[in-house]
């Protein structure tokens, strides 16, 4: 119900919505023999739309021989399960698309090559974000956008970064920056194994501007994004409205806002910070756990669109000063050495996640 309740509020499916509460009022009111041919029937419109889907997702790389893994694989799930997938295509993932239940092994794996990563014939490990809801832990979700690629990175147990986070060269020129002065005041605490308090402070930036105050997050999970319309059950940062209508922004600016579109998910879990790329464009990411050369700039590291990064590992979390546990992060635009912009204030969108982590 929770599926059919957010698909109501959308304009791009009333027609299957409607004719699906037809078809089930219809179903309410006819033989057994009359209901198994109208459902079959209606599930297999729902196939064809999901086909066509499929095809037109995989563009110039479309292997025909899909279709056939698409139909058995379609034909395989209830109806339920058939207009929930097809709600969570149309709509790309967006946040509250809920989770589509199956008692299988490794279906999931093939709903995430038949409608997010085609051009792989087998597919690579996955990682599911943790937003499913609790039935998941014991069956299975198939929906698509709760997986992400993962990006494999072994830091050095040797890693001491004592700098400021505001110090030079990795920043220049910050105004109005705040950082440790109004930063939320309680902090999280692990020692007793409890989550209470807040673990990360969440500064948006454009330039060497701070954008609005700092975002406390207290949740294990936080969606960053240029328009959040549902967050679904965690926390929700819309940097639309933060927007500071007294800064004059720049033509880049502008198209690097309206490009960060579904943002990113930041969740805190057992072995780190991880952050999951949801938008259509690359972000780079700056971590003290993921540094191993020179410790006054530390390294950049490219998270492509539907990659997952541990951005913090906690392994390494004794070996970072206080004052360095920071994760700043660029939307599009790279900076450090290799980039045009040598300091993350030449970016023009760009985050600092400022963690309270004991």
């Amino acid at each position: 119900m929770t599926t059919l309740s957010v698909a109501m509020g959308s304009a791009l499916f009333p027609s299957i919505l409607l004719q699906f509460f037809r078809d089930l009022y219809r179903f309410t009111q006819c033989s057994n023999e009359q209901c198994g041919f109208m459902f079959r029937t209606r599930k297999s419109t729902l196939i064809k739309k999901l086909l066509s889907l499929q095809e037109s997702s995989a563009k110039n790389t479309y292997d025909p021989t899909s279709q056939g893994l698409a139909k058995v694989f379609l034909k395989d799930i209830g109806e339920i399960e058939v207009l929930q997938l097809l709600l969570t295509v149309l709509k790309e993932g967006a946040l509250g698309t809920t989770c589509i239940v199956v008692n299988s092994q490794d279906k999931h794996l093939t709903a995430c090559k038949l409608w997010r990563w085609p051009l792989y014939r087998t597919m690579p490990t996955l990682k599911r974000v943790p937003i499913c809801n609790d039935r998941c832990n014991e069956t299975e979700c198939l929906n698509p956008y709760h997986y992400f690629l993962t990006m494999s990175h072994s830091p050095s147990k040797t890693i001491r970064l004592d700098s400021s986070p505001v110090s030079l060269p990795i920043t220049r020129d910050l105004s109005d920056s705040g950082i440790c002065i109004d930063m939320c005041s309680d902090t999280f605490n692990t020692e007793d194994g409890e989550s209470t308090g807040t673990w990360c402070n969440v500064a948006y930036w454009e330039h060497n501007q701070r954008i609005g105050a700092l975002h406390c997050v207290n949740d294990p999970i936080v969606a960053i994004a240029n328009n959040i319309s549902h967050s679904g059950r965690f926390q929700g940062l819309d940097l639309s409205k933060i927007a500071n209508d007294d800064v004059s922004r720049d033509e880049v600016t502008a198209r690097v806002r309206k490009h960060i579109g579904s943002g990113i998910l930041v969740s805190l879990e057992e072995d780190g910070i991880w952050l999951y790329n949801r938008s259509e464009i690359s972000i780079f990411v700056q971590s003290p756990t993921m540094s191993t050369g020179d410790k006054s700039r530390p390294q950049v590291h490219k998270v492509l669109p539907g990659y997952a990064l541990n951005s913090y590992h906690f392994a390494h979390h004794s070996t970072v000063s206080r004052t360095a546990r920071t994760i700043r992060l660029s939307f599009e635009k790279g900076w450090g050495p290799g980039y045009r912009r040598q300091y993350i204030t030449d970016a023009p969108c760009w985050l600092e996640l400022l963690l309270s982590i004991r």
